[in-house]
């Protein structure tokens, strides 16, 4: 079993290291020990600025070449790229539009097919509704002929009582001898009394019969 003693012997050195290692986050501000203190500026001589601007100008000269040479594989990539996927997307498009064709040449013998139907469905239904239309005119047709037939039977028969200049010294004689009065009278029960000369009883005259 490891005692306590060599876990701290064991430890303790990595735990100065990394407490020697710590650095103050960014975002804390400045010890109080260090506000006032103003760091030496370091002294360089001309011959070592000289040298210091000499090798800056070669560095941003090599890397502006470097910049450059990317630039222009970049822009040679680039179009090369967009040669072959303009290639690509004129097949593609040409792809697709065929595909599109014949998708539209199959909605388009479809849609022929379903209007060939309809228009047959339609021209049926219109010869049966002429049909339809014209047995009903047949039938309402042979239905007045059968009236007017019935008509024509009844007034047929009743010609042999119409007046005619052979039988008018005859209708009038019957007529003389059979007077018929077409006056009439009807009280409040609903009776009628016939003739213009009836007499109508009264109330004390019609209490009295039925008295009686």
């Amino acid at each position: 079993m490891i005692s306590h003693n060599s876990i701290l012997k064991r430890t303790l050195p990595m735990l100065m290291q990394c407490a020697e290692a710590h650095r103050k986050p960014r975002w804390l501000p400045v010890a109080k020990s260090k506000i006032f203190r103003i760091p030496k500026r370091p002294v360089i001589s001309e011959e070592e600025r000289i040298e210091l601007l000499r090798i800056n100008n070669n560095y941003k000269t090599q890397m502006r070449a470097i910049k450059r040479f990317y630039h222009e594989e970049m822009i040679k990539e680039k179009s090369t790229l967009e040669s072959a996927s303009s290639e690509m997307s004129q097949q593609l498009e040409a792809e697709e539009w065929e595909r599109c064709v014949k998708i539209n040449d199959t909605w388009n013998a479809q849609i022929a097919a379903e209007r060939e139907e309809r228009r047959k469905k339609e021209l049926q239904e219109m010869e049966e509704f002429a049909l339809a239309r014209m047995e009903a005119k047949d039938k309402e047709l042979r239905h007045r002929i059968a009236k007017a037939s019935e008509e024509i039977r009844e007034q047929k028969k009743l010609s042999s009582t119409f007046i005619t200049p052979e039988n008018l010294e005859e209708a009038i004689d019957k007529a003389l001898a059979n007077p018929v009065d077409y006056n009439f009278a009807i009280d409040l029960q609903g009776q009628q009394y016939l003739g213009r000369d009836t007499p109508i009883p009264t109330k004390e005259q019609k209490k009295a019969a039925s008295n009686n």
